[in-house]
């Protein structure tokens, strides 16, 4: 049924309280992160992923089609999502010296915020 109740025009999309009409829809912690790896340890962030993901083809490659195999590569990408975050350079806001909200003190918000 493509119409409305008895008119037979086109439904039109309900109206959703507080959704602003032109937004990206990402937040600005994922806007940061570029910046903060190449601010971090770049080198160690990339050891470590592809530390990670060796690991993982090689539980995928030993525990083949058992139950323990998708837990295992689970806790190996939980386990790099938890210790990466010491490789990432601080957010703007709390970098040394700058103690506004980002986007003042002479930080510029990347060009997904703007």
């Amino acid at each position: 049924m493509t119409g409305g109740p008895m008119t037979g025009g086109p439904r039109s999309a309900p109206e959703i309280p507080g959704a602003r009409a032109g937004g990206t829809g990402v937040s600005r912690d994922v806007c940061y992160l570029p910046g903060r790896i190449w601010r971090g340890r770049p080198l160690r962030l990339l050891a470590r992923a592809l530390a990670t993901c060796l690991l993982a083809l090689a539980v995928l490659h030993l525990v083949a089609g058992q139950p323990a195999a998708p837990a295992l590569v689970t806790g190996l990408i939980t386990w790099f999502l938890v210790t990466a975050r010491a490789d990432l350079a601080p957010p703007p806001a709390r970098l040394p010296g700058r103690g506004g909200p980002a986007g003042q003190d002479g930080v510029r918000p990347p060009s997904c915020m703007r």
